[in-house]
């Protein structure tokens, strides 16, 4: 990196004694040495941090240089929160913190929805900003003022604003002890630009340099383990209960959750399942902790959920997407940390303990008693078993049904997501033996195609989790093959998008393609945001809405030729075309018969090294089953009745027409709920 003479440095000579020996003058006396940027590059070297993802700016110019030059490779994005969201997924792929990096004010602000998505997913972040000069705070008179640990100290396991460079070591040392320790997070590191004007003098005031620089932090302070997350095991009494408990019934069930991906426990979970024949289901990056290839596996809960006679969620966030595990039996938790033990459900055990160690805790005690399942566990495996054959052959079925010969998608122009979930997972079976990992954008998609993924290898179906937004795909999607092509692992990667989250975030498909990252993006377009909905809840042309808001009303001069709140646009907007110009693969399809040829020369683009685009025309009519389910109902409640279209209607009659809710329902005809993979007929249509 260095030139002296004919010496040639592999890292910048700040960080090569060696060759600071054979300069022709002091280090330091023609530039600053040493600086604040050099104990960043050093602290992140020290964790083995192989990568950083970010936007450089003025304010971090000094620490981002310096990780380049002690080797870390930078990888410049074009927009702030696409650089964290990709950190995000290289951690959960990785299993190792991501680092990410931006400058101060609109580079800080820019990353916040990343940033809350990974707080409220529980992926450690390093996140790096640029801090003002602290002589101008609250003045807001000079360049960039922002105040990063204020913004960001509610999405983040905590946030430090760093103006003194000989605290940098110790704040990035616990910073990384921290974001690993369950449950893991984001930590805030501003580091101000005050860091480099009080470079000498204040190091000699701070305690009169009594205890040193760097007073609070010694290199390698586990040895070896330095960088190994902290964990714990289960009270050995808790244990002996649990298994207790398990054995003396007939119908358990375990669901593994996030916590258990974070644990890195395939081996002991796979062990304790096989031992003590317990079926299990999955939650997101729990997912394939167990394969879902496993004989004991079910997507979900069984529909006789209620013979379940106890339930052990392992690292599980019992939550909104949960219903808060109402209706649940009895349990035994098992969580890293109490902060996930979860006081809503009827408990026997709460475990707190690493899920990894307390599988092999269970497993231990198991076998030390020689206990054996009851007798009744035969005959519960092989109901769950009989369960999970029916419900594919259903799921297969009612795909098929709305496939080639379909009259609408036989006619028409346009795709069921119904039937492009079943053939993606029959493709990707077939071809990568279901090892693709999958990022979850589309809203609309979503819904579809979540029961028919098919995950064998943990980290492999990866979501927004409760953030629940739109275009973290395309970031997610690079931090994932990033992740796996430093394992030597060139497996495509599947982003699944929808129209709105490209738009959002399609642009950074160009970084994508500078990186010859193997990625499919996936795009369903349904031309707006749940465009569908206005024939659930407004109208045709939008018209429960104010008259300035409708299609087709004139406004400012200009006919609204597509109104409405979905930010409707023009059909097929082309973004094959738009990868294309971004050194991409692009392709539309928009029957059924061209789907998995499409899909698969996408695949073979992305194998080469050419991230790949495949634009899906889909039915604009079909829209999330929860659009009209209970939640939206009630968000949907305020819209007078008289006004609703004949979907809405059904939705809010069936749902919310009982006594105590909306009393003049009640005397209606009774109302079932539409079938929301059903097309739309004309007359539904209609006003």
């Amino acid at each position: 990196m260095s030139n002296i003479g004919e010496f040639e440095t592999k890292l910048g000579i700040e960080f090569d004694k060696e060759a600071q020996a054979k300069l022709d003058y002091k280090l330091g006396t023609r530039e600053l040495y040493p600086y604040a940027g050099m104990y960043v590059a050093e602290a992140l070297k020290e964790h083995d941090v192989t990568i950083a993802f970010g936007v450089f700016g003025g304010h971090i110019w000094n620490f981002v240089d310096a990780i380049s030059r002690i080797g870390i490779k930078n990888v410049t994005f074009l927009h702030e929160q696409n650089a964290v969201y990709c950190g995000e997924a290289y951690a959960q792929v990785s299993g190792k913190p991501a680092v990410c990096y931006v400058t101060v004010g609109p580079g800080v602000g820019n990353a916040v929805s990343a940033i809350q998505q990974a707080h409220l997913s529980n992926s450690p972040v390093i996140f790096l900003c640029g801090g003002h000069e602290i002589e101008h705070d609250k003045l807001y008179n000079t360049i960039q003022e922002s105040y990063a640990t204020e913004l960001m100290g509610s999405i983040s396991k905590w946030a430090q604003r760093v103006v003194y460079p000989h605290t940098i070591k110790q704040f990035l040392t616990r910073a990384f002890k921290d974001c690993q320790s369950f449950p893991k997070g984001p930590v805030i590191m501003e580091l101000g630009i005050s860091c480099l004007f009080t470079q000498d003098d204040v190091k000699d005031k701070v305690w009169w340099g009594l205890w040193g620089d760097h007073a609070t932090w010694i290199p390698q302070w586990r040895g070896d383990n330095t960088n190994k997350p902290l964990s714990c095991g289960g009270d050995p009494d808790d244990i002996a209960q649990a298994v207790k408990r398990l054995y003396e019934v007939d119908k358990p069930f375990m669901i593994l959750g996030d916590g258990a991906g974070w644990a890195n426990a395939t081996e002991e979970l796979t062990e304790l399942v096989n031992l003590a024949k317990i079926p299990f289901t999955t939650r997101r990056l729990g997912r394939a902790v167990v394969s879902e290839k496993h004989d004991y596996y079910y997507r979900g809960l069984p529909p006789f959920r209620n013979e379940i006679d106890i339930i052990m969620p392992m690292g599980v966030k019992v939550g909104f997407f949960d219903g808060f595990g109402g209706g649940w039996p009895e349990t035994i938790q098992v969580s890293e940390s109490a902060d996930q033990i979860w006081t809503y459900l009827t408990t026997n055990t709460a475990i707190i303990g690493n899920p990894r160690v307390v599988a092999r805790q269970m497993i231990d005690y198991i076998k030390a008693n020689n206990l054996q399942p009851p007798p009744g566990r035969d005959a519960w495996i092989e109901k769950i078993q009989q369960a999970r054959v029916a419900a594919e052959k259903r799921r297969r079925d009612k795909a098929m049904y709305y496939g080639f010969e379909h009259p609408k998608y036989k006619n028409e122009n346009c795709m069921h997501y119904g039937y492009l979930s079943q053939a993606i997972t029959d493709y990707l079976e077939e071809k990568y033996e279901s090892k693709v990992r999958i990022m979850i954008d589309g809203y609309t998609m979503s819904d579809f195609v979540m029961p028919y993924l098919k995950a064998v290898r943990p980290a492999q179906i990866l979501s927004s989790s409760e953030q629940a937004g739109v275009g973290h795909g395309v970031g997610m999607a690079m931090g994932a093959a990033f992740a796996q092509l430093e394992k030597g692992d060139k497996t495509p990667v599947l982003a699944l998008m929808g129209d709105s989250g490209m738009c959002n975030a399609g642009m950074e498909i160009d970084t994508a393609a500078r990186y010859k990252l193997p990625i499919v993006f996936l795009v369903t377009e349904n031309n707006g945001w749940i465009a569908g909905m206005k024939y659930h809840w407004y109208g045709p042309n939008w018209d429960n809405l104010g008259e300035q808001d409708r299609t087709g009303v004139e406004w400012l001069g200009m006919k609204q030729e597509y109104g409405g709140l979905a930010g409707e646009r023009q059909p097929r907007l082309r973004y094959d075309n738009i990868a294309r110009d971004l050194n991409c693969y692009g392709e539309i399809v928009d029957k059924h018969e061209n789907f998995t040829a499409a899909l698969d020369r996408c695949f073979k683009a992305a194998e080469s090294g050419q991230p790949a685009v495949l634009h899906c025309v889909m039915d604009t009519d079909l829209i999330n089953v929860n659009m009209c389910g209970p939640v939206y109902c009630l968000m949907f409640a305020h819209l007078p009745w008289c006004d609703l279209p004949p979907r809405g209607k059904r939705a809010r009659r069936a749902i919310w027409g009982k006594p105590g809710k909306f009393d003049g329902l009640v005397d209606l005809p009774p109302m079932t709920m539409h079938d929301s993979w059903e097309p739309l007929t004309e007359e539904e249509k209609q006003r």
